[in-house]
């Protein structure tokens, strides 16, 4: 058995990483940049839309090259009612016309399980569900408010299911519809609180994922964990994605056990051995570190009070040559006001997207404002490893005085020739 100090409180652990309204205010920054470079001249659209899982479906599989981005009437405010959640709100998908809406959504996760059953269906017109559902974000804030504040702001939408075509799912979320969450009609205010837990832990991990470095895809193919408690084969991301759930569990299982509730908990809750199985998967991954990014490997040391710490990325070595350097001229960037960092896009087929921070951040801004660029000696002695870097990334090229940059690698090539 894995042994530590006390546990940390999930909500500091998540801050100090970034806070929630930090990590709002990036991903909508991603997904605003994203459509500019996928749909140049669109308008803009709102942060609900930006918030809109069905909406991230699209901009998603248009990043991962897997579908093209096309105009799709996905807009849910006449499908939905808004529950107030502290400073957030919560989504749920309650209208006449949210089976129509989110049956694509639902057809796509369904054949994700394998499942041999027809697709589900949004449970809506129930005023008993949606009386639950307000209940159940008021019990999650009245145990464990912290924590309720720090996952609720990810969840873009809650969909309950028709208890005849849920297959007994008890709930669910999808990285292809980030933001969104399925469960079974609740028979409690605690059923809800838990899938809000549980599957708002998924939602924030993923806001984490494509906000900041997490997951060396290529190293972790073909490693696989096997809980003792299950015959399930599990990659590594979704081992990621488990320890962090069963870690917000816990936290929220230890809350409730401090109020005298844990009798009001429902027969499939996993509160009660929320804790163990977050500390067998932490001390397996913290053995496959190697397989996660800088920013994962922080997070499960955090989580789990490893005091050893994840071994900080190397620097880039290579000299930086004499000469200007400017821009790619097909960069366009965005800074993020709450952080400071900059996502950096570029078009393409797919887009690339970059997010820079500290100096490397302060070099493109800088370099932004210089369209004749800057030399090494003006951005700084200093900092020519960060500036090799962004020339490695291709983000930055060099350029002499007698030459003019051929392509975005940074290559020379003589006028004239």
């Amino acid at each position: 058995m894995y042994s530590r100090p006390a546990w940390p409180d999930a909500t500091a652990v998540h801050a100090a990483l970034a806070p929630a309204h930090a990590v709002i205010e990036e991903r909508r920054a991603l997904y605003r940049m994203a459509l500019e470079l996928l749909a140049p001249g669109h308008e803009q659209v709102a942060p609900s839309q930006l918030d809109n899982p069905l909406f991230r479906f699209r901009i998603g599989e248009a990043l991962a090259g897997r579908l093209p981005f096309a105009a799709a009437d996905d807009d849910l405010d006449a499908v939905v009612t808004d529950l107030p959640a502290g400073p957030a709100r919560l989504r749920v998908a309650t209208g006449a016309g949210a089976h129509d809406l989110l049956a694509g959504a639902l057809r796509v996760i369904h054949a994700q399980s394998l499942s041999t059953r027809r697709p589900p269906r949004p449970l809506t017109g129930d005023d008993e569900v949606v009386a639950t559902v307000a209940a159940g974000v008021r019990k999650v804030r009245e145990v464990s408010p912290d924590l309720a504040d720090d996952l609720l702001p990810h969840v873009g939408l809650l969909v309950v299911l028709d208890p005849e075509t849920s297959g007994g799912l008890v709930s669910a979320s999808s990285r292809l519809f980030p933001g969104l969450i399925l469960m079974d009609r609740p028979a409690s205010p605690y059923d809800v609180a838990e899938a809000i837990v549980h599957e708002g832990a998924h939602v924030k991990l993923f806001d984490f994922a494509i906000t900041r470095d997490f997951l060396g895809a290529d190293v972790a193919e073909g490693r696989v964990f096997r809980p003792s408690w299950s015959s399930a084969v599990w990659p590594v991301e979704q081992v990621m994605a488990a320890f962090h759930a069963y870690t917000c569990l816990a936290q929220f299982g230890e809350d409730v056990a401090r109020r005298g509730e844990t009798a009001q908990l429902g027969p499939d809750s996993l509160l009660s051995r929320a804790r163990e199985r977050a500390t067998e998967i932490g001390a397996w991954l913290l053995g496959e570190e190697d397989a996660l990014e800088i920013d994962a490997k922080w997070l499960l040391h955090a989580l789990m009070s490893d005091e050893s710490g994840p071994e900080p990325p190397s620097r880039v070595t290579r000299p930086v040559l004499s000469g200007r350097y400017t821009l790619d001229p097909l960069l366009r960037i965005a800074r993020v006001e709450a952080t400071g960092r900059v996502l950096a896009g570029r078009p393409g087929n797919p887009p690339e997207l970059h997010w820079l921070d500290g100096e490397a951040a302060e070099i493109v801004l800088r370099l932004s404002r210089a369209p004749a660029g800057h030399t090494p000696g003006e951005i700084g002695a200093g900092r020519a490893d960060v500036l090799a870097a962004l020339v490695d990334a291709t983000l930055v090229r060099a350029t002499r005085r007698t030459g003019v940059p051929s392509s975005s690698d940074g290559t020379l090539r003589r006028k004239g020739t």
